[in-house]
C-alpha cells in the first residue's frame, strides 16, 4: 500500500474457473485505492482539509488537534483524538539539535501505515512465514525539519506567483515575490521581505537588483536600502515595487542579483550571498487570468506525477529558544507555507464575503467625511487637524473555551481610513466596562488575555490576535477597537521610535539580579510596564530589576510602553547553576 505509483491501471478480468492468488487481491486494493487518489490529487488538492491546529501546551510541549489532510500523492491522512507531544520526543528533534544552528524547526505530517492482527500462516514453511499479519492500519507520522518543502503547488498563490530565497542564515530571511506571468505594458508589483528568526536586533541593508525586459521607476534597476532598521524575533519588514514591461510581448523577465550587490548588516559584520540569484517571469500579450488558466491545465497533470512522493505537510514553523540541550517553545506560527485544501461551500462563503467587504469599502470611500451608517464602526474627523479616526467593536469566538497560550484571530477588518499607516488601540469590553493595557491587572477581568493588531498598510485594513495568559471557559470575547490616521508630524515621529532593552545580552547565575534599562529613542518620560514572561522565570520590579529562579533555564522578560502598548521588546535571559 505504500507504492506510490498510479500508472497503468489494470483491475482483474473474473471468469469461470479462474485461479485466485494473493496478488490478484492486493492488485484489486491498489486500483481501487489508486482510483481514489487520483481523484483526491486533483479534485480536492494538497494540505489541510479540516482541524490539525498545533496549540501550544507549555514551553516544551505542543499539541495536535484532530483534523483531515491530503498529502502529494492523494493519500487521506486522519488524526481521530488530539495528540499531546513534548517536542523532544517528536523523530528528528535529536538530529536538528547536534546539526542545526536555526531558531526555529519545522512540525509536518505524512502518511504511515503498520501491519496488525497477527496470525499463523498455514501455508508459511518457515518459522518466519508462519507469522502474518491479517490487515493495515493507516495513519500517520509526526516528524520535525529545519528544512523547507521541496514544493509548496497546494498554496492557492502558487498558481500566480513565485517565492525565492535571496539570502538565508541563521536568525534572517530575505525573500522576493514576483509574478509567474506579466501582461505585456501593464504595470505589477513585486515584494521584498526580511524576516528574523532570531533574537531582536538591528539591520541594515543594501540591495541593487539588475532587471531585464522591465524597468522600475524608468530604471534598469531596483534599489533597497534599509538603515538601521529594529526587527524583533519573528518581526519582519516588507517593500513593494511596482514595475513596468517595456516594450516586449512575447518573452521573459528576468531579475539578476550579484553577491557583491546585497549587503545585510546587522550586530555581525557585513554579510553576502554565496551565489548570484537570479529569478525569471513571462512576458505576454495575453490577459494574466486567461494565461494562468491555460499554464495550470498544462502543467497540473506533469506535476501531479513529478510531485507524486511522500512529502510531509507543513502543519507549523516553531520558534525556539535555548542553549546547549535546554530549549523552550517561544510560539507557534500556524501553517506557514498555506497548505490549505478549500472546500466548494469554504470558497463561497471566502467569495460571498469578499464582495461585502468591497461592498463596505466602496460605502466607505463614497460617503462624506469617511461616516458610515453601520453603527458598529463609526469614522470621524477631529475639528483644526489633518488625522482621521474610526472605531468598532469585532466579536472573537474561542469555539468551547481557551487553553493558557492559545491563540485566536478575528476576519479582516477595513478600518476605512485609506492606506498607510494608523494608530490602533485596543480594548476588552462588554458593553459596560472597557479595559486596556494588561488584563493582569485586574482580578476580576475575564476571559485574560493580550491583544495586538497586525495592520496591513497597502490594503487598509488589520487583523486582531488574542493570546490567552489564563485558561477560560467563556466562549465569545468582545474587543473594542479605535484606529487613527497619523498626521504627517506624528507619522514621522512615529516611524523613529523604537524600545529596546539594555543590555542586549544576559547571562547570569541562579537567584543573582541585575537591573534592566528600556530605551526608547524619541520618547522622553515614557513609563515602562515589566513582565517575566516565562512561568516561574523569576521575578521583575517595577523600575527593571530582574532577579533569577533557583533553577536553570531560558527565560523571557518583556518591556511595554504604557502608554503607546505597540512599543514593546523582549529579552531572554540565559540561568545557569
Amino acid at each position: 500500500m505504500k507504492n506510490l505509483k498510479y500508472f497503468p491501471f489494470e483491475r482483474n478480468r473474473y471468469y469461470y474457473g479462474k485461479l485466485l492468488t494473493e496478488q490478484d487481491f492486493i492488485n484489486e486494493q491498489k486500483y481501487l485505492n489508486d482510483k481514489r487518489r487520483l481523484g483526491n490529487r486533483f479534485l480536492q488538492g494538497v494540505g489541510v482539509a479540516a482541524g490539525l491546529n498545533v496549540v501550544l501546551v507549555d514551553e516544551k510541549s505542543i499539541s495536535v488537534e484532530a483534523g483531515l489532510a491530503y498529502d502529494f500523492s492523494g493519500r487521506e491522512l486522519v488524526v481521530d483524538t488530539p495528540v499531546t507531544r513534548r517536542l523532544s520526543t517528536v523523530d528528528g528533534f535529536d538530529s536538528i539539535m547536534e546539526r542545526s544552528v536555526k531558531n526555529y524547526v519545522y512540525l509536518c505530517i505524512e502518511y504511515d501505515e503498520k501491519e496488525i492482527s497477527p496470525a499463523h500462516n498455514v501455508a508459511g514453511d518457515t518459522l518466519e512465514q508462519k507469522q502474518e499479519y491479517d490487515k493495515y492500519q493507516e495513519g500517520y507520522r509526526l516528524y520535525l525539519t529545519d528544512q523547507e518543502p521541496d514544493s509548496v503547488s497546494s498554496a492557492p498563490d502558487e498558481f500566480y506567483e513565485q517565492t525565492r530565497v535571496l539570502y538565508r542564515d541563521a536568525s534572517l530571511l530575505l525573500t522576493q515575490t514576483i509574478p509567474l506571468y506579466i501582461q505585456e505594458g501593464t504595470a505589477f508589483e513585486t515584494k521584498i521581505r526580511l524576516e528574523n528568526f532570531g533574537a531582536d536586533t538591528t539591520v541594515s541593508m543594501r540591495l541593487r537588483e539588475e532587471l531585464s525586459c522591465v524597468s522600475c521607476a524608468g530604471k534598469k534597476e531596483l534599489e533597497f536600502i534599509l538603515d538601521e532598521t529594529s526587527l524583533e524575533r519573528g518581526g519582519s519588514t516588507e517593500r513593494t515595487f511596482s514595475l513596468k514591461t517595456q516594450g516586449i510581448t512575447d518573452g521573459e523577465a528576468s531579475f539578476r542579483i550579484r553577491p557583491e550587490n546585497l549587503e545585510i548588516s546587522g550586530e555581525r559584520s557585513g554579510m553576502h550571498p554565496e551565489k548570484e540569484v537570479l529569478l525569471t517571469a513571462s512576458i505576454g500579450a495575453a490577459a494574466v487570468f486567461e494565461e494562468l488558466k491555460s499554464r495550470y491545465y498544462q502543467d497540473v497533470m506533469e506535476d501531479a506525477i513529478r510531485e507524486n512522493y511522500p512529502q510531509g505537510i507543513y502543519l507549523a514553523r516553531i520558534y525556539l529558544v535555548g542553549t546547549g540541550k535546554t530549549y523552550l517553545i517561544d510560539r507557534i506560527d500556524a501553517m506557514p507555507f498555506s497548505q490549505y485544501v478549500y472546500s466548494g461551500s469554504l470558497m463561497a462563503g471566502m467569495l460571498h464575503w469578499t464582495r461585502k467587504e468591497i461592498e463596505q469599502l466602496r460605502k466607505d470611500v463614497s460617503l462624506p467625511n469617511g461616516t458610515e451608517e453601520n453603527s458598529s464602526r463609526r469614522s470621524t474627523q477631529a475639528e483644526g487637524s489633518d488625522g482621521w479616526r474610526a472605531e468598532g467593536t469585532v466579536e472573537i469566538r474561542l469555539g468551547i473555551g481557551g487553553k493558557r497560550g492559545q491563540r485566536f484571530f478575528s476576519h479582516e477588518i477595513f478600518h476605512g481610513l485609506g492606506l498607510g499607516n494608523v494608530r490602533i488601540t485596543l480594548s476588552l469590553t462588554d458593553g459596560k466596562r472597557a479595559v486596556y493595557g494588561s488584563q493582569e491587572i485586574f482580578e476580576d477581568v475575564e476571559p485574560k488575555a493580550e491583544l495586538a493588531a497586525s495592520l496591513d498598510m497597502s490594503r487598509g485594513c488589520f487583523v486582531i490576535g488574542v493570546r490567552m495568559i489564563e485558561a477560560t471557559s467563556i466562549q465569545t470575547m468582545q474587543v473594542h477597537w479605535t484606529a487613527e490616521r497619523f498626521s504627517k508630524a506624528e507619522e514621522k515621529e512615529h516611524q523613529d521610535r523604537r524600545l529596546y532593552i539594555r543590555p542586549g545580552h544576559v547571562e547570569m547565575k541562579v537567584r543573582e539580579s541585575v537591573y534592566l534599562e528600556a530605551v526608547c529613542e524619541d520618547y522622553p518620560g515614557m513609563t515602562v510596564i515589566w513582565r517575566v514572561k516565562t512561568p516561574d522565570g523569576g521575578t521583575v520590579t517595577g523600575d527593571g530589576l530582574y532577579t533569577a529562579p533557583n533553577m536553570s533555564g531560558v527565560y523571557e522578560v518583556t518591556a511595554q510602553c504604557q502608554d503607546a502598548p505597540e512599543l514593546r521588546s523582549s529579552l531572554f535571559i540565559v540561568v545557569r547553576e
